[in-house]
């Protein structure tokens, strides 16, 4: 009896395990992953239906292309990702720094099974990179392309492709460009969400082909550089921003950045009201200021700056307490110098200014002279009231000369 009973026990646990584990198993991978290059930006993989897929179970596949030979990392800038339901998917990709490709299964209707492991193809980058440091500008139809060629390379030539045009196009540099660049002329490109680029050439007797998966042209954007004016209104200052040309997105795509120094000490100002091209800041008149405005493209439409424009300057320092410092020193010198001046001028003109009084005629003096009281003189008051006058010297004795008979005289003739 106990027999039959564990025996009994033992098949039931058996099975259910057996249907549990059947149910929660994942999905068998893909087979027979493989690929090829349609163009030097367009990879095509192709792949098998999976083995031992029950008939009602239908499936997806989620394709990864990492743009790395590291298939672990989840920077999702760095990988594109795809769910299809067909044996196969096109993707555009650039090869610049290898790629590994990951493809899995996903169950649609297979109960509980879960998403099989991935399978993956590692693909090694060139063996020479040819250009590094390349960055792209965008203005009006027109996007110049700029790189760094990293050693001496023969025959290097420049290509460009897009899902827009479907086709290889050769720019050609014209004279006016420096070697390291070359503009892209195109009416389309700001309808570009991708965008690629292609270098070859010789290097060392090997030719050698290098793919980059470049900025679309919104998110490299270059404004024109802008022109700044600061004019005063009551207390506050006006920034206004110019622009040499017309733009050539939504006002909104636009943001003022205004860097100024108020009494040499630097202070930042975005201006966040889209569209909006002037701002305002307190006035002080001790202060001197310096300001400049930098264009940035709005996050929403791309991305992108203008260089800052040239510094403009309006004021100057001074120390508030610099009036009263200027009337302690000047008045005090003003007035030491007027001092000066003036005896010089009484000194040079004293004559003028102070004229000599006459001495008295001997009359007046003999009379203060006779009224000098001495002593002797004090104890006779008679004495001191009597006026004697000095002794004049006058002539003892008058000649009288008869006048000298002329020639020229004409004789008088009595009456």
């Amino acid at each position: 009896m106990y027999l039959f009973w564990n025996i009994s026990l033992m098949i039931c646990f058996s099975v259910s395990v057996m249907f549990v584990g059947s149910e929660n198993t994942d999905l068998p991978p893909p087979k027979n992953l493989n690929f090829i290059w349609e163009t030097p930006f367009r990879l095509s993989l192709t792949w098998e239906e999976p083995e031992d897929l029950d008939p009602y179970c239908k499936v997806n596949y989620t394709v990864q292309v990492y743009k790395s030979q590291d298939c672990s990392k989840k920077d999702l800038d760095s990988s594109k990702t795809w769910k299809v339901s067909q044996l196969g998917h096109k993707v555009n990709v650039s090869n610049e720094n290898g790629l590994c490709i990951s493809v899995s299964t996903n169950a649609e209707n297979c109960g509980d099974r879960g998403q099989s492991q991935p399978v993956h193809i590692i693909l090694p980058p060139p063996p020479v990179r040819l250009v590094t440091e390349h960055n792209c500008e965008y203005s009006h139809n027109r996007m110049k392309f700029i790189w760094k060629p990293t050693d001496v390379v023969q025959d290097l030539s420049f290509y460009y492709w897009s899902p827009v045009n479907e086709s290889i196009i050769k720019c050609v540099p014209d004279e006016t460009m420096k070697t390291g660049e070359c503009v892209i002329h195109n009416e389309k490109l700001k309808e570009i969400m991708e965008i690629y680029y292609l270098f070859n050439g010789t290097h060392n007797g090997i030719p050698v082909n290098n793919t980059i998966e470049g900025k679309y042209p919104t998110q490299c954007v270059k404004p024109n550089k802008p022109q700044l004016k600061i004019r005063r209104e009551g207390q506050y200052l006006q920034f206004e921003t110019y622009e040499s040309d017309s733009k050539e997105f939504d006002q909104i795509c636009y943001i003022y950045e205004y860097t100024y120094s108020k009494c040499n000490k630097k202070e930042k100002i975005v201006n966040w009201q889209i569209g909006k091209m002037n701002n305002q800041v307190d006035y002080d008149a001790a202060c001197r200021y310096k300001a400049s405005v930098q264009v940035l493209f709005s996050n929403d439409c791309g991305s992108g700056e203008s260089d800052p424009s040239d510094e403009v300057e309006y004021g100057e320092n001074s120390d508030p307490n610099l009036p009263v410092l200027l009337a302690v020193i000047i008045i005090p010198l003003i007035v030491s110098c007027c001092l000066i001046v003036s005896l010089v001028l009484l000194r040079r003109h004293k004559d003028i200014i102070f004229p000599k009084i006459p001495e008295p005629t001997l009359l007046f003096k003999d009379m203060l002279s006779n009224n000098i009281r001495t002593t002797e003189d004090l104890r006779s008051p008679a004495a001191v009231r009597l006026y004697v006058p000095t002794d004049e010297i006058i002539e003892s004795r008058i000649r009288l000369e008869p006048d000298t008979p002329s020639t020229n005289n004409v004789p008088h003739k009595p009456k």
